[in-house]
């Protein structure tokens, strides 16, 4: 019973993760997506053609149409795949296009009815209460026969309910480090600091060659904060650190270190926004630069380019730096999730086999790799980036294939409450109104009050 309340206060809830500073979730797609989507399900005009006999009819309610950057490619993966089975499985596509009203429609399905055949989840989702309801399928015995090989090492792990993995993280989103290489040059330094102690050391020179060393905000949702704390977080704690919530002496420390991080921001960082961290970075004033995958096509642009010099040409990739006596390790990643996919527990092993078919069809490295370089979006899936990818992407991609471990940022562990509260939080300690543990503090009673 506590599981379908948990389940039913969830369709009250209005988290939107995906909309997070520095790209929508629906970004143009690359050509005739809807269009594409409607043809391969074989639905034109919202009605399905009828099932032929002893036709196993998968229905997938799916976000990833119209202007979505993965919509094209979606629409190829179900028009080949169906063709392929002709006869004898079929996956038809129910368009949804709205974010928050596809969430509310799964939300409603689920809590007063059966689960879809297939449908993605967000972090605004409790997945572990949806994993627990005994509506979705264990896909367990599936990835232990060899499937599981193809996802990123951890990616399984702090999704799984009891050793069970019944919702797939599919669709990710990654936090390395960009950095301008002609201001570190300038600053003394050929290479980007493995430790923070060394971090500081670099800020300083950064600093004193007359450059931001990075960008931060308070304002809005305080992005670029949320993801440096985040990084930091991990670095002291390691990959447990959410393990006992913010009792974790971690997250005090890294306060502290954050409140250090805004003497090397630009002026007026409390009350700047997203654009104000961007564009500081485009201009070529600021040296690191922190935000996820859909950010790099602006490396790329023309109009970001000075003198015919593309920014992506003066950036390279790095890694969290490691933190004096912390738990973290070089290879650990700072990552969330924008997309999980769930299938329905299926009665029926024949449509049970049809729905891991369809799921180890379009989780395919080889036809990964081909989606992430039409889409620009990134999974959790090992795979070997296009040779027409471009070289951030290729390196961001090589560290998510690496990683020896991951960790969510601050606002994927946390209930919508902290993530609430963490830009006035913020302000409140880079403005001496709290401490380190006053800040922890803070997000704890927000957390706390909400409940």
């Amino acid at each position: 019973m506590k599981k379908l309340q948990r389940l039913m206060a969830v369709v009250l809830s209005a988290g939107l993760l995906l909309t997070a500073c520095g790209g929508g979730a629906q970004t143009p797609a690359q050509g005739g997506g809807s269009q594409a989507a409607e043809a391969a399900s074989g639905s034109a005009g919202g009605e399905a053609a009828p099932a032929q006999e002893g036709e196993i009819v998968i229905n997938f309610p799916c976000i990833w149409v119209g202007t979505d950057s993965k919509a094209a490619y979606m629409a190829k993966l179900v028009e080949e795949f169906n063709a392929e089975n002709a006869g004898s499985i079929r996956v038809e596509i129910e368009e949804q296009t709205d974010y928050q009203a596809y969430r509310d429609k799964i939300r409603t399905t689920i809590t007063t009815g059966d689960a879809p055949d297939l449908c993605i989840l967000d972090t605004t989702f409790d997945i572990r209460a949806y994993a627990e309801s005994g509506k979705f399928m264990d896909l367990t015995p599936y990835l232990n026969d060899g499937w599981g090989a193809d996802f990123t090492d951890g990616a399984l792990d702090a999704w799984s309910v009891d050793g069970n993995t019944f919702i797939l993280p599919f669709e990710s989103a990654i936090f390395p480090l960009v950095y301008n290489k002609e201001i570190l040059a300038e600053a003394g330094w050929d290479h980007f600091p493995a430790t923070y102690d060394e971090f500081f050391e670099m800020a300083e020179d950064v600093k004193a060659a007359g450059y931001n060393v990075m960008g931060q905000m308070a304002g809005d949702n305080a992005w670029s904060s949320m993801l440096w704390y985040s990084l930091i977080v991990e670095a002291i704690g390691g990959k447990d650190v959410y393990a006992n919530g913010l009792e974790d002496p971690a997250f005090v420390e890294a306060a502290e270190v954050l409140k250090r991080m805004y003497d090397y921001t630009f002026d007026g960082a409390v009350s700047a926004t997203a654009s104000d961290v961007n564009g500081h970075f485009i201009g070529r004033d600021t040296a690191v630069y922190l935000n996820g995958p859909w950010w790099i096509a602006n490396l790329y642009k023309e109009d970001n380019a000075v003198d015919g010099e593309l920014l992506a040409d003066v950036c390279d990739v790095a890694s969290n730096p490691t933190y004096a006596g912390g738990k973290g390790t070089s290879d650990g990643l700072v990552t969330t999730v924008q997309g999980f996919l769930a299938a329905a527990k299926q009665d029926d092993p024949a449509k049970e086999a049809a729905v891991v078919k369809f799921l180890q069809y379009i989780s395919d490295p080889e036809r990964v790799s081909e989606w992430a370089l039409d889409s620009g979006a990134m999974f959790f899936i090992k795979y070997t980036p296009s040779p027409d990818t471009n070289d951030i992407s290729k390196k961001f991609t090589e560290l998510a294939n690496n990683a020896g471990y991951t960790v969510l940022h601050v606002n994927g562990a946390f209930p919508t409450a902290f993530s609430t509260e963490f830009p006035a939080a913020v302000s409140a300690l880079v403005l001496d109104q709290v401490d380190a543990q006053g800040f922890v503090d803070q997000l704890q009673t927000a957390i706390d009050n909400a409940q």
